[in-house]
């Protein structure tokens, strides 16, 4: 039987505890290595050892995506003042807008999760996909190959560009006003680091070139790739469900957002360098718990879930699976397709089971997902 979302929000309160010791701690320690990242690009004597420094940036940019992430949400930290400050200081390195981030993330991703809105990796139709041009057609393939090509691209183009950094028309007047600012403030920072690095040759051996392509281009190409890989599979699985309309099927399943993500159990080291990002259901039950105690409230949620939590063992072999199945997505049959259109799988695991089950109990609507504080302009 499918637990009660307020019986499960109970059961999962001991874990929505802010530490600012931890908090800041893990701050420190994410951002000292991105900055020590990129003075080894500038100072190593040999080249291998650049590259190594350049690598070491691209990831701690995964983690600083994490701790912002964290502390949009109020809870990276204790104080709202003090988690916006650390939310928009670990975003600059990325170059992500902070008031943009919240509004994609906040208020259109966790109330529409798996829905029609575009998000990361939103699958298309037969139908959708026959409508593009062959070039996109291409294109999609890229992006749901087995390649880091892609999932960079992806991600840098139908995301990024889209919905992190520059305000959009489309964005309500309130967001779009706020996120000025932020753009602004991630200009004049560009502009600062990128004329440091066109000034190595001043102070370094290498060329401005090498300094630009080795300290800014290669570690955000590796974000970019690591971004748009951790966040496709975290919503995609042969069992996820994703959901067109409003009926009553898929109302209920927008209430209950930590069954529409997908737990992948990474090696603990892979945990220890991403903060268990990959932990994801829990995080749309309670987006308040702070990264540091995701691990154990998963554990706990996928116990009070049973049958119906989505876990899967991290293995190249699943992960190639869901790559070969998960192309398109027949949203009448809730099935996966391939870009010829032929069904991967049967109705999702996740549908066939819940999907009564949500309808037949009381529908609870807890308010875990959509977080008020941040609705307002941040």
């Amino acid at each position: 039987m499918l637990i009660g979302q307020r019986e499960a929000l109970r059961e999962i309160a001991p874990y929505v505890r802010s530490s600012t010791a931890t908090g800041l701690a893990f701050f420190l320690y994410d951002f000292g290595l991105y900055w020590a990242g990129i003075a080894g690009v500038l100072f190593l004597p040999e080249l291998w050892m650049k590259v190594l420094a350049a690598t070491v940036a691209g990831l701690k940019l995964v983690s600083l995506k994490t701790l912002g992430h964290d502390a949009a949400h109020g809870c990276l930290v204790k104080g709202k003042r003090l988690n916006w400050l650390l939310g928009v200081i670990v975003y600059a390195p990325c170059l992500y807008n902070y008031r943009m981030w919240v509004y994609d993330h906040h208020v259109r991703h966790h109330p529409h999760t798996n829905g029609p809105i575009k998000d990361t990796y939103t699958p298309f139709t037969k139908a959708e996909y026959d409508a593009m041009p062959q070039w996109r057609q291409w294109l999609e393939r890229l992006y749901r190959g087995p390649n880091v090509i892609g999932w960079s691209l992806y991600y840098l183009v139908e995301r990024w560009w889209d919905m992190k950094l520059f305000p959009r028309d489309h964005m309500p007047e309130l967001h779009r006003k706020a996120a000025w600012p932020h753009f602004w403030f991630l200009l004049a920072y560009a502009a600062v680091f990128l004329g440091t690095l066109t000034a190595a040759p001043l102070f370094t051996t290498m060329s401005s070139t090498q300094a630009i392509v080795l300290g800014a281009v290669y570690p955000f190409l590796v974000f970019m790739a690591f971004t748009g890989w951790g966040l496709y599979l975290q919503h995609t699985h042969p069992d996820a469900t994703w959901l067109r309309g409003s009926n009553e099927e898929n109302k209920a399943f927008y209430e209950r957002g930590e069954l529409l993500a997908v737990h992948w159990v990474m090696p603990r080291w892979f945990g220890r360098l991403t903060h268990d990002v990959m932990d994801h259901p829990v995080h749309h039950l309670h987006p308040r718990i702070p990264c540091y105690r995701l691990r154990v409230a998963q554990a706990r949620l996928n116990q009070l879930l049973g049958e119906h939590a989505l876990v899967e063992k991290y293995t190249l072999r699943s992960f190639l699976d869901t790559l070969r199945r998960c192309k398109l997505y027949d949203f009448e049959n809730h099935r996966w397709l391939d870009f010829d259109g032929r069904p991967t799988t049967g109705t999702t695991r996740m549908f066939r089971v819940t999907a009564k089950e949500l309808l037949g109990g009381k529908r609870e609507s807890a308010g875990s997902r959509v977080d008020p504080l941040l609705l307002k302009a941040a």
